[in-house]
């Protein structure tokens, strides 16, 4: 199983970064894509193709997307009316290329759980019981846990908008924390792992937790009264 990196990026940045202004736009998932954007929006004049079968979901593709002055795959993944439901940008993994895509993020984003091989942070969870009286601490224990996953080959981060991150203590976990997010509320999953064809991968996947919540409810409100 390959190293990957010798320092973890995730700790020494994301609890200790400095909020900037947030565009006040609230379906902007990334860039210039927008949460219920069409299809047609995406025209294969501008590079954009259909990728489902690739995917296993109902998706475009365009191969080259600049973000960090780098080229990244984008993954556009729609709803079942035609509709942008979140996005990916996809990478070959880089130690340099993580440390400089999660220094991005942390400008405006912030953690809160993150998942590997061995076990999971939930760092909504540890805020709410007072696991940490010092911020040492917490970063030390992060930093740990994302150098083993690194090392097993597959690490996960979620990250939602540092303004959000003053509630965390009112909800018992993270997965509670992000169905509660107001509907503007944006949130990143960053992803390190093995592709089978592609090797080490990197990607990072944007999205309104509130609005596909929201989606889904009205799904449900909407569907036909049967006699079961």
């Amino acid at each position: 199983m390959k190293y990957w990196i010798t320092t973890a990026a995730l700790a020494s940045a994301s609890l200790i970064a400095v909020p900037i202004a947030v565009a006040n736009d609230d379906t902007r998932l990334f860039q210039d894509w927008h949460y219920g954007q069409h299809i047609d929006e995406f025209p294969r004049s501008q590079g954009y193709y259909d990728c489902t079968s690739d995917l296993g979901e109902y998706a475009l593709c365009h191969d080259d997307i600049t973000f960090l002055q780098r080229s990244f795959q984008g993954q556009l993944m729609f709803n079942d009316d035609d509709t942008l439901m979140y996005t990916s940008v996809v990478a070959d993994y880089s130690d340099d290329l993580y440390a400089t895509l999660i220094g991005a993020l942390v400008r405006s984003f912030g953690l809160v759980f993150a998942e590997g091989s061995t076990g999971t942070f939930d760092l909504v969870a540890h805020a709410r019981n007072g696991t940490y009286h010092d911020e040492a601490s917490l970063l030390s224990d992060i930093a740990a846990f994302e150098r083993e996953q690194l090392r097993s080959g597959y690490f996960g981060a979620s990250l939602v908008e540092q303004e959000y991150l003053d509630s965390m203590r009112d909800y018992s976990n993270a997965e509670e924390f992000l169905v509660g997010m107001p509907s503007d509320a944006r949130a990143v999953d960053v992803y390190v792992y093995e592709d089978e064809y592609w090797g080490p991968t990197l990607s990072a996947s944007f999205f309104l937790p509130g609005q596909h919540l929201n989606r889904l409810k009205d799904k449900a409100g909407q569907a036909p009264i049967e006699d079961f």
